[in-house]
């Protein structure tokens, strides 16, 4: 009676940790192809891509989930103590693997994370801004008096770009003065860090945009102490969600 009181509550937390995994790391859709079985001359882990390595991964616990599914009912048809024994032991030992595999997928995961979202970010930052983020850089500059949201296309020939970014900071000196910050918004699906006290002190923040010659910039300028602080925020926030490795200091 123990002994089957066991294999239920292991098969529980085997599916438990199976479900987190496969959430955390959403697999394929329905109908997926079976699982590899790594054939002569298949490619090496470390060859693979990140995503290729995560579906592998899934594929890999999924059968180890089957496997325990079969177990537990050999366990709970098993008369032979002896040979009820035996299979018990072998059950612990699926449960340690899918353990070990469990904790390897819980390390892809903290290594992807950073990659897997950039994407989704750049996305979402193409459909709110109207131009492309790869073929062109951000920068956010903190200053004594606010700061500078400048974005330049990389190729000094790429007219395209350039002007779609001047179209989209004009469009946001004008959305930020009547503190309308939607566009951020939609970029990073939340608020930003400071946005509530510069649409409060709207009134007391000045945004002025000019060219530069592969694009344009914002600036913002306050003498207000606490409308400062706020645009400082933002723009770290900025500065740390985009990855633009500026300073996150007043210069």
């Amino acid at each position: 009676m123990n002994s089957k009181n066991f294999t239920r509550t292991s098969l529980l937390a085997a599916w438990a940790m199976f479900a987190f995994v496969a959430t955390a790391q959403q697999p394929a859709p329905s109908q997926p192809s079976p699982a590899p079985e790594s054939p002569a001359g298949s490619m090496p882990h470390e060859m693979m891509d990140p995503h290729h390595m995560m579906m592998m991964h899934h594929s890999e616990m999924g059968n180890l989930i089957n496997r325990l599914v079969n177990e537990f009912s050999a366990l709970e048809n098993e008369k032979d103590p002896v040979a009820l024994k035996k299979k018990m032991d072998d059950y612990r030992a699926l449960l340690g693997e899918l353990q070990t595999r469990f904790q390897e997928g819980d390390g892809m995961m903290g290594m992807q994370g950073p990659m897997s979202q950039h994407p989704i970010s750049m996305q979402h930052a193409e459909q709110a801004m109207g131009f492309s983020q790869t073929a062109t850089t951000h920068h956010f500059l903190l200053k004594n008096d606010g700061g500078v949201i400048q974005v330049e296309a990389n190729d000094p020939n790429d007219a395209h770009n350039r002007d779609l970014i001047r179209t989209h900071l004009t469009h946001i000196a004008h959305a930020f003065s009547a503190g309308d910050f939607s566009d951020p918004m939609a970029v990073h699906d939340k608020v930003p860090d400071g946005v509530p006290v510069m649409q409060r002190l709207k009134a007391d923040i000045r945004y002025t945009f000019d060219q530069t010659p592969q694009g344009g910039r914002v600036s913002i300028q306050t003498a207000n102490p606490q409308a400062l602080d706020a645009i400082h925020d933002f723009l770290r926030f900025q500065i740390e969600e985009h990855q633009t490795g500026d300073s996150l200091n007043v210069q």
